[in-house]
């Protein structure tokens, strides 16, 4: 029919309804496009803009990591070449430290007993001790420790001490396996005043008198009957925070063996030598620094194994 008149169609696309009226052949949507077609294209075109945009924003994300990996690797190679160890662990710096040693001094590394190159890259602190093990080994220098004759606390001696430490004891070398007789020898020094019980004497003592453990160090019986033998008073105590203060309070040094932990592995004598500000001053054989520090009684009561009090 000619006359003018809306005629109202729905219209379903896409699940979005359109309401579309006809007047005079001419198309309009209440929803702004002048017909589904253009909205379909506008839609495609849309999907393409945020298409290109999700791809430059890959390509910036991509660019941001590579630059990254650049400046961590650049970094990196400046932190290498300042400091051509960083990558090392202490124990390979220190071999690598005695194989220079070795070849400035026209030494064979094969000098070197494994046991003593193991001891430096475990304890830096025994570095002259390993290193002029070639040189030194056969000399047989005079001890003196005159200097403890009359001292007020108890002298701190090392096993590895160049002056006893080559000899063997115990199948090893006694700076590897001397702990116990440094230990009685650091007691009975203060105890005596008697210098010539240093620890190479006493480990020919502990030798001669089988308390000597190839392969084991020292049996404990080096204090209990040992330090017996040679006059003091010796007496095994219970694991107490009061037993072990009471009687470092008043001078006595005890002897303790230690289980795994702060120092050793598997284990080692250390000397209890002294108390200050309730806590506990120690004589490690095997290390200066431990013998700096003054320890609680809680860090190391679970290490012992066994106490023996010293007294003249």
């Amino acid at each position: 029919m000619a006359e003018e008149r809306d005629h109202k169609m729905k219209v379903k696309n896409k699940d979005i309804q359109f309401e579309i009226y006809e007047r005079d052949d001419t198309w309009e949507t209440r929803s702004g496009y002048k017909s589904v077609e253009e909205r379909d294209r506008r839609n495609r075109q849309a999907r393409r803009r945020r298409k290109k945009r999700i791809r430059r924003l890959k390509r910036l994300l991509l660019l941001v990591s590579a630059v990254l990996l650049l400046a961590g690797v650049f970094l990196l190679c400046r932190a290498f070449a300042g400091n051509e160890n960083a990558f090392f662990s202490t124990a390979d710096l220190r071999e690598k430290e005695l194989k220079k040693y070795a070849s400035d001094h026209q030494i064979a590394l094969s000098d070197y007993p494994e046991s003593l190159i193991d001891l430096y890259k475990r304890n830096g602190e025994t570095k002259d001790f390993v290193f002029e093990y070639p040189l030194k080994k056969d000399s047989q220098p005079e001890i003196d420790l005159g200097e403890y004759a009359d001292s007020e606390s108890v002298p701190l001696l090392m096993q590895w001490d160049q002056r006893w430490g080559y000899q063997m004891y115990a199948g090893n070398y006694f700076g590897l396996s001397g702990c116990g007789p440094t230990c009685l020898s650091m007691v009975a020094i203060y105890l005596s005043g008697d210098t010539s019980m240093n620890p190479g004497w006493m480990g020919e003592f502990s030798s001669s008198h089988g308390y000597a453990s190839d392969g084991n160090g020292s049996a404990w019986a080096l204090f209990s009957e040992g330090g017996a033998e040679l006059g003091f008073d010796v007496t095994e105590i219970p694991l107490s925070r009061q037993w072990v203060m009471d009687n470092l309070d008043v001078g006595n040094p005890i002897v303790a063996i230690m289980g795994p932990g702060d120092f050793t592995t598997s284990g080692h004598f250390i000397v209890l030598s002294g108390s200050e500000d309730g806590k506990i001053r120690i004589n490690d054989p095997n290390s200066r620094e431990n013998s700096e520090k003054l320890w609680d009684y809680d860090e190391i009561s679970d290490q012992i194994r066994d106490l023996w009090v010293f007294r003249n």
